[in-house]
Formats: C-alpha cells, sequence, structure tokens
C-alpha cells in the first residue's frame, strides 16, 4: 500500500469516528430528553454532607425517597426535566428542597446541587 493510501485510510478512519461523535451530540440537542426514560427507575448516593440518599422516580413527575434512616413518598415532592436540566424538589417539614444539574438522556450519574434555604451542598447519584 502506498503511502498516500495509509494516509487516506487513516484520514477516513478518523473523519468517521469524530463524525458519528458528533452525530450522537447534536442527535441530543436535536431531541432533548423529557426525562420518561428515568421513570421505574432508583438511583442512590451521597451528598457532600456525608448523608444518603436514594430516589425511584414516578410516573407524571412523583418521586419516591429516602433520606439517611427515613423513606417517603409524597405527593408534593416532585421531578422533573426541562432542556437538559432536572429538578428535584423536596418538601421537608422544615423547608423546601430543590436539587439542580444537568440531564442527558441514558446518564447512569447525577450531578445535583442542593439548596434549601441557606444551606447548600452537592450531590451525586447513581443509577442503581
Amino acid at each position: 500500500m502506498t503511502r498516500f493510501r495509509i494516509l487516506t485510510a487513516v484520514a477516513l478512519a478518523f473523519g468517521l469516528t469524530v463524525g458519528t461523535t458528533g452525530c450522537a451530540q447534536v442527535s441530543e440537542v436535536l431531541n432533548p430528553s423529557d426525562g420518561a426514560e428515568l421513570v421505574g427507575t432508583t438511583w442512590s448516593g451521597a451528598d457532600s454532607d456525608g448523608d444518603e440518599w436514594a430516589f425511584e422516580f414516578q410516573p407524571d413527575g412523583g418521586l419516591a425517597f429516602s433520606f439517611n434512616d427515613g423513606t417517603y413518598d409524597d405527593d408534593t415532592d416532585t421531578w422533573a426535566v426541562d432542556n437538559g436540566t432536572i429538578t428535584i424538589t423536596i418538601a421537608f417539614d422544615a423547608e423546601v428542597a430543590n436539587l439542580v444539574g444537568p440531564y442527558l438522556r441514558d446518564a447512569t450519574v447525577l450531578d445535583l446541587d442542593g439548596v434549601q434555604g441557606d444551606v447548600t451542598w452537592s450531590l451525586t447519584v447513581e443509577k442503581n
């Protein structure tokens, strides 16, 4: 094989790899997720304060969750995905907590920033 043919083959392989990767990113932008694939999945992890969390994403934006030793399933606890962002709202007795982070279809890890009044924390949960 000549040097020209080898360089052409390498360039073609590189172009196909980059082109395919670019298509996946464009597809996500053109076909953003509404989070429907989250329904029925469970996720768990620890926050920056060492507290343990677990979420079960329910239909129609409902959320069951556990926090440390307590388990909760209340209609006021919700989740939504909009324009690549997931928002989880939990109505604790003291004050509402909001957790927000980026979401891409088929993610297996969610990195969330939590705010409850003047308290902030970060939370990473993984799909179980």
